[in-house]
């Protein structure tokens, strides 16, 4: 069956905004579409990242979008054609790098639309990356009540290539009162804790007076919230503000370390430092390493061309495809130093942690990026 295509309310006042997207929660009662009756339409937001703006219209392949106003400074629809129909999304467009989008289209529309967005190389929009450690600090801040976990994990790109070698798959979805128990007693596990990342964690909020009036919220590591339970807007929106105050602090901090020439008024120096990545397990085979991190795909968006220092030792000289922005590497099999430069986007470093933890080891880390965060 089609799907039904809602038209979203062109909202004049920030209270209308969020009574609108309470009433996204649950679907009309006039909804037809049987596969779905019953079944609590998910309200979704989508946090992209951007260093130039978010483009007002383009051509996304077969797809393409429109930014019309409302009557709400900052808030504006994104209305996306899509073979014949158009879906419409509330862009949150007052912070000036960090956009929301805000949905209850179906997850393979919403995902297919964001991925069409984010692959686009017109533009800089990215996703925001929540590494292990940010999803941890989000679970203990206060109020928040962790309710689960998701873990996906398959070290597939930084194998050999010959189908030979056997590869480690691990695909959890805890959810409810055990959560906590199990993911420590799944920690004792060397190898499991190995490919224990959080791919998502399950949020519970509520104002603790009205037994009602409460959120469930997944949000996942690539900047994906869903409100699974409960419609306080309030409090998804509190988790959606934690989140992108955390994170734009990072990416500041990134990029107050990158590489290049400054002027202290009595000459110029250089200045900056390398992001550090450990490495706490050895790299089986470096070749295969490289090659599926620096292969321009998804999800590192990185392309480089590799020269050998020495033996099992690498410089790679590459692009950041999510800007054009030129990066070096150092490589061994116990580390990685990145370095980024002036004009260069912070985004990439957390993109690299957050997807190095979830494809290789939960246990990399990048002391240089965790610094930031204390």
């Amino acid at each position: 069956m089609e799907e039904r295509v809602q038209r979203l309310v062109r909202v004049s006042t920030n209270k209308q905004f969020v009574e609108e997207l309470e009433n996204m929660i649950i679907p009309p009662k006039d909804y037809e579409d049987l596969s779905e009756r019953g079944r609590m339409r998910d309200l979704k937001t989508f946090m992209l990242e951007s260093n130039d703006g978010f483009p007002i219209q383009a051509s996304l392949g077969r797809m393409s979008y429109e930014v019309v106003g409302t009557g709400l400074d900052g808030i504006k629809i994104m209305q996306v054609k899509d073979g014949g129909l158009t879906h419409e999304f509330y862009l949150d467009m007052r912070d000036e790098r960090f956009f929301r989008l805000h949905t209850i289209c179906t997850s393979d529309v919403a995902h297919r639309i964001i991925k069409a967005l984010t692959d686009d190389r017109n533009h800089t929009l990215d996703n925001t990356w929540f590494h292990h450690n940010m999803l941890k600090r989000l679970i203990s801040k206060p109020g928040n009540h962790f309710q689960g976990f998701g873990i996906s994990y398959s070290d597939k790109f930084a194998k050999e290539r010959d189908g030979r070698v056997d590869l480690a798959n691990l695909s959890l979805d805890m959810s409810g009162s055990m959560a906590s128990d199990i993911d420590k007693l799944l920690r004792q596990d060397a190898r499991i804790n190995r490919a224990g990342a959080y791919s998502k964690v399950s949020i519970f909020r509520s104002n603790g007076t009205d037994p009602s009036d409460f959120v469930q919220d997944d949000v996942r590591y690539d900047g994906y919230f869903s409100i699974k339970q409960g419609k306080s807007v309030q409090d998804h929106i509190h988790v959606l503000d934690y989140c992108k105050d955390e994170y734009a602090k990072t990416i500041q901090g990134v990029e107050n370390e990158r590489i290049g020439a400054s002027d202290d008024g009595g000459g110029r120096f250089l200045d900056g430092r390398s992001f550090y990545f450990e490495f706490p397990h050895r790299i089986e085979d470096l070749d295969a390493f490289i090659d599926g991190v620096f292969n321009s795909s998804r999800p590192f968006q990185l392309w480089g061309m590799k020269q050998i220092i020495s033996d099992g030792y690498y410089k790679i000289l590459a692009v950041d495809l999510h800007t054009g922005s030129p990066m070096d590497f150092e490589i061994s099999d116990d580390m990685m130093r990145a370095y980024i430069f002036k004009g260069s986007c912070g985004n990439t470093i957390l993109r690299l942690l957050t997807n190095l933890q979830i494809h290789f080891d939960s246990q990399i880390t990048c002391p240089l990026v965790e610094g930031i965060a204390c």
